[in-house]
């Protein structure tokens, strides 16, 4: 008899465990879908809705390489037009997903360009494709897959926000880039745009032609992530798609980019060098091919004027 009620308390200790699980899953799981990195995506929205609403026009999507590359602030000194670094290190198309609607919200952007290396890249929510029992237990109890959801209410430690850059986050490090000036050329491995990215991306696709938003596809220069079967790949994607690709490894010498001085760890992300250089090409790209608006005469956007003006850090 005993014995009979230990083993209910047992298993009344076991259900309640689990409830709880599914109920504290539910509190930390994201409204729009899963990510990949819940501290950065949360810190970054918080960002985004510090914009003033219906006030940026572009969006930079991708991972580490937009938030390097793109001075948001000096497209703007040169064209006026408005824009936004929708990015942090690491991120997945799944986080980008959560983050371009999140931002839509409060914005009506005319145009999204998603940097391409985000494409071929792992695009899963869960960090270890290999380890199944572990991704079939996040799965069912996400409190696992989000435990560290706490650290992006910025209990723990500092986190200094680049929303008065705009997203951009500048590096003056300089590591030179030692490898072929020719490596888009070079011979390379075959690379093929992963299933689930497929979905991730038809999902992208979808909704900025839901929301009358025109979506570009633009390569940063970086010969650690790209070569030319990785643009083969992308530009293939984009043709099946109709989608518009701009490949930006191919016009660095119009750019004038200096792989001695314009990047901060050996090819990989550009420097503040770097990056003034491919924001200006970019502003005239944007000028030449989209009609966007020029803000600077716009007192509503004075205050870019002034942030503009401020030293980068």
């Amino acid at each position: 008899m005993l014995s009979t009620l230990k083993h209910k308390k047992a298993i009344c200790l076991i259900l309640g465990f689990i409830l709880l699980l599914f109920v504290t899953s539910y509190f930390v799981s994201p409204d729009e879908g899963e990510v990949y990195d819940i501290i950065s995506t949360r810190r970054k929205i918080d960002d985004i809705h510090l914009e003033r609403e219906s006030s940026i026009d572009v969006i930079f999507a991708g991972d580490s390489l937009v938030f390097r590359d793109i001075s948001p602030l000096k497209i703007w000194d040169l064209t006026g037009i408005t824009s936004y670094d929708l990015s942090d290190g690491a991120m997945r198309l799944c986080d980008q997903c959560v983050l371009i609607k999140n931002f839509c919200r409060k914005q009506s952007p005319e145009l999204l360009v998603l940097e391409a290396d985000i494409m071929t890249k792992d695009a899963s929510p869960f960090k270890d494709d290999f380890a199944i029992p572990t991704n079939m237990i996040e799965r069912l109890f996400p409190i696992f897959h989000y435990h560290t959801f706490y650290k992006g209410l910025n209990l723990f430690g500092e986190y200094e926000s680049a929303s008065g850059t705009k997203g951009y986050q500048p590096e003056d490090t300089v590591e030179p880039y030692e490898g072929s000036p020719d490596y888009m050329t070079e011979e390379a491995e075959p690379v093929e745009i992963g299933e689930l990215n497929l979905i991730y991306l038809d999902r992208i696709v979808s909704f900025c032609r839901k929301n009358d938003i025109d979506l570009l596809i633009m390569a940063l220069p970086s010969p650690a992530n790209y070569n030319k079967e990785v643009h083969n790949a992308v530009q293939k994607w984009a043709d099946d798609n109709a989608i518009s690709f701009a490949d930006l490894n191919y016009e660095c010498e119009d750019i004038g980019i200096d792989w001695n001085t314009d990047t901060k760890d050996g090819g990989d992300h550009l420097n503040i060098n770097g990056a003034e250089k491919v924001s200006e090409y970019i502003a005239g790209y944007l000028k030449d091919n989209y009609d966007l608006t020029d803000h600077r005469d716009d007192p509503e956007y004075s205050d870019w004027k002034i942030l503009r003006a401020a030293p980068s850090e």
